[in-house]
């Protein structure tokens, strides 16, 4: 059986996909967008978090840490997350830390595992909700959902997948008997850019909405906003006009993207990018649905 590195599994979760659901959020990703709020989810194996702010310096972890990693500098802790990576005794490090500090992003788990813990949400799902895949890019992760999709569909479990689209058609054609929604993100039009934000092109993205609108499977768009980067007229009126070519869009959900995720940059010992510092959210998501001409749109800032 396919085993995967999920990050998290979030319950009660109403931003990703129609009605309640249960996110499932899977590590790895082959992007590194800009203003990913979550980075944690990048490397595809498990990794240590660690939230200076919250020590205590109780120094339990020195007394397992057997690689160095771990040192006191004039009172303060000091971690070197670099030397934790692949350590057998991350989980058993991070669970020794009373105050939450130290923290182990990532458990190795099979199918069955993740299904038992879905089941456990379904008396919430009404008619509308269901299990969302989200990531990282839950796409890199297709074996796995092979075993993974199928066992929700026999359960009676609505199933969406929240990607960035961007990777080969085959790794998605396969997928799709099984899924119920789609939520496709489209950063930018402008392959340069997109090249730039994220460390990948964005053809792929583009051609793959195109395959599945001739399915007429069901999507749902997010556009990310970040003031001075992808809101230009000529950025606005690209994604307008292909907008025009997807029928099976059903919902383009507008949203500026915020800095919330900067802790857990810091977290990773990672230096956190800003964007729309000072601006005026509503009226940035407002001008950007104005340039679109959405007649069904849902404002949303990030989560």
């Amino acid at each position: 059986m396919k085993t995967a590195v999920i990050m998290d599994v979030q319950r009660y979760s109403i931003h990703d996909g129609p009605g309640i659901r249960t996110t499932v959020f899977f590590k790895g990703c082959h992007m590194a967008c800009a203003w990913c709020h979550n980075p944690e989810s990048q490397r595809p194996e498990a990794e240590m978090l660690f939230y200076e702010g919250r020590c205590i310096g109780c120094k339990s972890c020195l007394a397992l840490c057997k690689r160095g990693a771990h040192r006191m500098d004039g009172g303060q802790h000091r971690v070197e997350l670099a030397l934790c990576r692949d350590c057998p005794e991350m989980a058993a490090c991070a669970q020794s830390c009373p105050a939450g500090a130290l923290q182990l992003c990532g458990q190795v788990m099979d199918a069955v595992q993740l299904l038992e813990k879905v089941l456990a949400d379904r008396p919430f799902y009404g008619k509308e909700g269901g299990v969302t895949c989200s990531g990282g890019e839950v796409l890199l992760q297709d074996e796995f959902l092979m075993e993974f999709l199928p066992l929700c569909k026999e359960n009676g479990i609505s199933t969406c997948l929240d990607t960035t689209f961007n990777v080969d058609w085959e790794r998605i054609e396969k997928l799709l008997p099984y899924v119920d929604w789609i939520l496709a993100d489209l950063k930018f039009m402008d392959d340069a850019a997109h090249r730039r934000y994220t460390g990948a092109e964005g053809t792929r993205t583009r051609e793959n909405l195109k395959c599945l609108s001739k399915l007429e499977k069901r999507v749902i768009l997010r556009m990310p906003l970040a003031a001075g980067v992808n809101d230009s007229p000529e950025e606005m009126e690209a994604r307008r006009e292909f907008l025009r070519t997807l029928p099976n869009v059903e919902r383009v959900d507008c949203f500026a993207v915020t800095n919330h995720g900067a802790e857990k940059y810091r977290a990773l010992q990672r230096q956190p990018v800003f964007f729309n510092r000072d601006m005026d959210l509503e009226a940035l998501v407002k001008r950007a649905e104005d340039s679109l001409e959405l007649s069904r749109t849902e404002c949303a800032r990030e989560r």
